[in-house]
């Protein structure tokens, strides 16, 4: 039994060592990196301007859309390895590309429950979020993604 035990907790840290391997990517250079994240991010930008909000209304019915279409694009840019020169600014963007993504859900959310009070201070908390995420965008020269932010 305790050779069985053995055995089997050893192919489970294979697999795990094996799965671990295949997850770590090679970085990328910065212009495969400003290349692949400036198309993801002009998705979002083309969808964002397809989007006219005029009222509390049109947040709650837009928003929920929006946040799942963040959280897809979210999903893609944080699995590209920025290159090690750039990691500091890529983890800071791509946190607060999830702090957006977030608020727009909670818009949503606050709009739908006509909570004014509560969606102005998430406005404002994303109004600071954008600005950081527009300066690392900028320095990175992520055009895209600087007119996302």
């Amino acid at each position: 039994m305790g050779a069985r035990r053995l055995g089997v907790v050893t192919f489970a840290a294979t697999i795990v060592a094996i799965a671990g391997c295949g997850s770590s990517a090679k970085p990328l250079t910065h212009a495969e990196l400003v290349s692949k994240a400036n198309a993801i991010c002009k998705t979002v930008t083309t969808r964002l301007a397809k989007n006219s909000i005029k009222s509390e209304q049109d947040i709650a019915r837009v928003a929920p859309e929006l946040a799942s279409f963040e959280q897809k694009a979210l999903s893609e840019l944080s699995k590209l390895v920025p290159p090690m020169a750039l990691e500091s600014d890529w983890k800071q963007f791509i946190a607060g590309a999830e702090m957006l993504a977030e608020n727009t859900s909670k818009l949503g959310e606050y709009a739908k429950a006509n909570n004014l009070k509560a969606a102005g201070a998430l406005i404002t908390s994303s109004e600071t979020s954008q600005r950081q995420m527009q300066a690392i965008a900028k320095r990175d020269g992520l055009s895209e993604c600087q007119r996302v932010a």
